[in-house]
């Protein structure tokens, strides 16, 4: 099987028509936390409605955001052998069974886990749905650095089934992807189709250290549950990209973000921000302007306790 730097070479010569999709939702099932194992530079966590500044050996807990930055890479891994890498400016959530999802930037996941019942990844977008075959890497990007109008599926290694969900066109059709093929979808376009090669703009802006094969690495000794003490209260402007993204984790009942973030309505200004973008955040609407309260009309109990209003 030729390496992604031999399969590169050949691009040069190889256009193709595909175009934007929208926002990438990852589900990597494992059987255990992920640690940051290796990072350029210091990267953000957005621990429940609280931030910090995470590096090496940090131990990540259910639906931490993890968010690195402008410069610099990470990867996190699982201690069944799944592995991700991040490239800059890249913005995750890490949800129950592995799940994660991507807001935006370029990621690799890896996906060679070794315990006995460990499923395969699934990779959900905002619109696609990616399931990882045994032994299988593969490259994505979310309104990605360079790549900001589209998001792509790359299968570097092994074979992944790739599902546009959310289709107004009746049931959709799953689409495999054997190695190195390509799809992607557009707002124009939705539907999936896949292409022998990836994508030359793909390739160039994807991150120079994507070119090379991830692999698990030592967890680095002294690693730790509890956060740095620098932490601090999320403000709007750290969140306002997740509150008003199209993540079905955004709404879903486990993971929803006005449920995380109700705290932070204490703040003036976060409240007042959230009062000013009401028209696109609704389901903040219950939380700035709750139903009022019913009263009894009659009788000696009070009224949630009566036996026909539960």
């Amino acid at each position: 099987m030729p390496s992604l730097k031999t399969l590169l070479r050949s691009l040069a010569r190889s256009p193709s028509p595909l175009m934007p999709l929208g926002l990438l939702v990852i589900a990597v099932h494992a059987n255990a936390g992920w640690t940051l194992v290796q990072a350029d530079a210091p990267v953000t966590v957005i621990d429940d409605a609280s931030e910090y500044r995470a590096s090496n050996g940090q131990r990540l807990g259910l639906n931490d955001m993890v968010e690195t930055p402008a410069a610099g890479d990470a990867q996190i891994q699982d201690d069944a052998g799944n592995s991700l890498l991040f490239g800059h400016d890249t913005r995750v959530m890490l949800m129950r069974d592995g799940q994660i999802a991507l807001l935006q930037g370029w990621l690799k996941v890896l996906h060679a886990c070794s315990a006995p019942n460990c499923a395969a990844a699934v990779i959900e977008t905002a619109g696609t749905r990616v399931e990882l075959g045994e032994a299988t890497s593969v490259v994505i990007a979310a309104a990605a650095p360079n790549y900001r109008e589209v998001d792509a599926v790359f299968c570097e290694s092994g074979t992944v089934r790739v599902t546009a969900i959310g289709s107004p066109r009746g049931k959709p059709v799953p689409v495999r992807l054997d190695t190195p093929q390509f799809a992607a979808r557009t707002a124009a376009n939705p539907t999936l189709s896949a292409v022998p090669r990836p994508d030359p703009i793909f390739i160039a802006a994807m991150p120079v250290s994507f070119r090379d094969a991830v692999h698990p690495l030592p967890v680095p000794p002294g690693s730790h549950d509890a956060p740095a003490r620098n932490t601090q209260p999320v403000s709007y402007d750290d969140v306002s990209d997740w509150l008003n993204s199209g993540l079905a984790a955004r709404t879903q009942a486990a993971t929803s973000f006005a449920t995380r973030f109700r705290t932070r309505l204490s703040d003036p200004a976060f409240r007042r921000e959230i009062k000013q973008h009401l028209r696109t955040l609704p389901d903040w609407r219950p939380l700035i302007y709750p139903a009022p309260r019913s009263t009894a009309s009659a009788g000696p109990y009070p009224y949630h306790l009566t036996s026909n209003h539960p």
